[in-house]
């Protein structure tokens, strides 16, 4: 029987990171530009050997998450999984042109739209994938909108969903628990489907990018029959 899972999340200034401990440890998004010594303190205050990181899986390519990859691809030697419709935010180093869901999100965009240090993923994602070759016993699924490449890790009656929602306010510093729409998207209609899709495979905890965690049950009445839309136009995204 293969070993079960612990998720461990590591706050962040702006956003948050997990690791999975099963076999080995896998670690899901890199937070922003700079955050690469923050999570090294993290893993070691948790006991992780930095040897023993099998992988760095990032949940979508924006900076705020995947802004340290590159460094510590370099320091820990895993290879960097992102989906293949994120690929390109990674070579460039910088976020895709994205729409706002509400007014505040204008505020915010400014700490989380910056340039990055480029980098080319080891590993390609396509379609669903299985962690076990990493040491974990879950897998992974395309749930895109927020970005086109977004994706969600399923590991028992779990999933981390990255930013295809988000808890609270204030990136999470109020009320973390409420599920809410992500301040940002590149398809809102998308994005929809991608809810429904998790609420379907009905995880008893999804942790987010910011905030968080939030319950099932409380995630299926904030987005059950409603419709998401965007009140920009996404040509106004990215700087």
């Amino acid at each position: 029987m293969p070993s079960p899972v612990r998720i461990v999340k590591i706050k962040l200034p702006i956003a948050n990171t997990y690791v999975l401990l099963g076999e080995r440890a896998i670690l899901v998004d890199t937070g922003a530009p700079g955050d690469h010594d923050r999570i090294i303190a993290a893993l070691v205050r948790e006991g992780i050997a930095l040897r023993d990181i099998a992988l760095i899986l990032l949940t979508h390519g924006h900076g705020d998450h995947a802004g340290s990859a590159a460094v510590l691809r370099e320091i820990t030697g895993a290879p960097v999984a992102l989906h293949a419709a994120d690929v390109d935010m990674a070579r460039l180093g910088r976020n895709r042109p994205f729409a706002t869901t509400r007014w505040t999100a204008r505020l915010l965009k400014p700490f989380v739209d910056k340039r990055f240090d480029p980098f080319e993923p080891d590993v390609v994602l396509t379609g669903q994938s299985s962690l076990a070759d990493f040491g974990a016993d879950g897998h992974v699924i395309h749930t895109p909108g927020h970005t086109a490449g977004s994706i969600s890790v399923l590991i028992g009656d779990e999933a981390i969903v990255g930013d295809v929602m988000m808890g609270g306010h204030l990136g999470g510093q109020i009320r973390p628990t409420q599920p809410r729409l992500h301040y940002f998207v590149e398809d809102a209609r998308t994005v929809q489907s991608s809810i429904a899709q998790l609420i379907a495979r009905a995880p008893r905890m999804l942790y987010v990018g910011h905030g968080g965690p939030l319950a099932l049950h409380d995630v299926a009445r904030t987005f059950s029959g409603i419709e998401l839309h965007s009140k920009r136009t996404l040509g106004e995204g990215a700087a």
